[in-house]
């Protein structure tokens, strides 16, 4: 079977996550051989650095999310060093870095104080290649029809470092164009019971957009 992100002819025996174990996902995989051998290794060095030293790190600890080894989260934000509790209960975090001058708006009548973070600590292009990654596995898995109409080229040879041009992505809430499923049926009732949603667009018939949302449950 040829890698759908090389093309080259293998017969790969790891399998892979579409959404990473470390988000709690254990079904949504891929056929074997996929993704070869290579492309996996690779990948996963940026999937490991965009949930350890982005975001990713400090909201997997937060909710108590355990590593794929079954540890919990450990993480590095600019200065800050981010642990999730040992006994994976939600909302306990140890923080190591932490100076006074970072507590803000102190409430009183709850005790709290506000610590900022950076979104990412030199994890951009790792997490956007994460992301992109996310994205055309689970078009190629879930819209096949999707993955072979479009030309994906461009990303591939970002996939696998053969160009070095930037590809942005947007974190925010607001949602200016119509997301459709990515999954349906009872993958989708899956995902969604990890707190995962993957969305596509492709209106505009030029290109296609890729979301992903509500990978955290609050409670």
């Amino acid at each position: 079977m040829k890698c759908i992100i090389c093309d080259s002819e293998n017969t790969a025996k790891s399998i892979e996550h579409i959404v990473p174990e470390s988000f709690g996902n254990k079904k949504y995989l891929m056929e074997r051989s996929a993704i070869c051998d290579n492309c996996n290794s690779r990948f996963s060095k940026f999937e490991s650095k965009a949930l350890s030293n982005s975001i990713f790190a400090v909201e997997r600890a937060r909710l108590a999310v355990p590593t794929k080894k079954g540890k919990n989260v450990k993480g590095k934000i600019g200065k800050f060093n981010v642990e999730g509790d040992k006994e994976f209960r939600k909302q306990h975090i140890t923080l190591k870095g932490l100076e006074q001058k970072d507590l803000k708006n102190y409430g009183p009548e709850r005790g709290t104080h506000q610590i900022r973070f950076e979104s990412f600590d030199k994890s951009e292009v790792a997490t956007s290649r994460f992301l992109l990654m996310l994205g055309i596995e689970s078009i190629y898995t879930s819209k096949n029809e999707i993955y072979e109409k479009y030309d994906f080229s461009e990303l591939k040879d970002y996939l696998t470092n053969k160009s070095n041009k930037d590809w942005g992505f947007i974190t925010n809430q607001k949602n200016p164009l119509l997301f459709k499923n990515v999954t349906q049926g009872k993958m989708n009732k899956y995902l969604r019971s990890i707190n995962c949603e993957l969305k596509y667009n492709d209106e505009y018939e030029t290109f296609i957009s890729f979301q992903i949302r509500r990978c955290w449950n609050d409670n």
